[in-house]
């Protein structure tokens, strides 16, 4: 029957149950992001993302580059219920070899054992994380895509571990192109044209960075938008509070 042959090469192939993921108490929730988060580790540009529900299965679809230039793409699908969640790949071969499969299971077990978000990587000091959200990571963390025509969403995160409350202002918050262009975060009717309609871009505007105080052992994590462009680092300004000193800092984007 050459049609579910054929059919089997358009849907792909599941991976013997061997390489299914099974995890009784994980939630839907969790185990989308840590599959995400697999994805991006084994080095495949994700695609396509759709969170997992009890009521719907999930998936996370990518593809990288192969050995000769081919490109290899590879899918999970994410069922979940009360009783915790299993992940399937799926095989997107005619004759799979199934290293995907093992690649992704390997991976996915250690990162599901990892929090989701990281710790600060230092005790002390001032640290200053800012994020480019692309559109799965937008759904995953806002249910969905918060800008349009391009605009892009950052979040920004502060960590005061010092014992000194100091301001930032958001328009001192620069993001800069590998080009050296530089552009400031959109304001005004430019800030609101950029917001996608829903719940995502009203959480962006709820919680858009202003100038803000963060106190002593403090974190402050907000949003900015930004005219559409792809930048490599932020460049903005920290005041101290009680002196009223300006220090300049360059941060990666990340």
């Amino acid at each position: 029957m050459w049609w579910v042959l054929v059919l089997a090469v358009v849907l792909g192939c599941p991976a013997p149950k061997q390489y299914a993921i099974d995890r009784p108490g994980l939630s839907c929730d969790r185990a989308t992001r840590v599959a995400y988060r697999t994805m991006i580790a084994i080095g495949y540009t994700v695609t396509d993302l759709v969170p997992a529900t009890p009521r719907q299965p999930g998936h996370v679809a990518g593809k990288k580059p192969g050995p000769e230039g081919e490109p290899l793409v590879g899918r999970v699908r994410i069922r979940c219920d009360a009783r915790g969640t299993e992940l399937q790949p799926v095989e997107d071969a005619l004759v799979p070899n199934y290293e995907f499969s093992r690649l992704f299971g390997y991976s996915f077990k250690t990162l599901v054992q990892q929090p989701d978000v990281e710790d600060p990587h230092a005790a002390v000091g001032l640290q200053l994380a800012l994020h480019a959200l692309d559109p799965h990571e937008a759904i995953l963390d806002l249910g969905g895509v918060p800008t349009q025509g391009g605009a892009v969403a950052v979040r920004i995160t502060i960590r005061n571990n010092t014992d000194r409350a100091v301001t930032v202002d958001p328009a001192e918050v620069e993001l800069v192109t590998a080009a050296g262009e530089s552009a400031t975060p959109l304001t005004g009717p430019a800030f609101e044209a950029a917001l996608a309609p829903g719940a995502a871009g009203d959480r962006v505007r709820a919680e858009r960075l202003a100038r803000s105080e963060v106190r002593p052992h403090t974190t402050v994590a907000r949003f900015l938008v930004y005219p559409p462009g792809t930048y490599r680092e932020a460049r903005l300004t920290i005041t101290d509070v009680e002196t009223g000193e300006t220090e300049g800092t360059v941060a990666p984007m990340q």
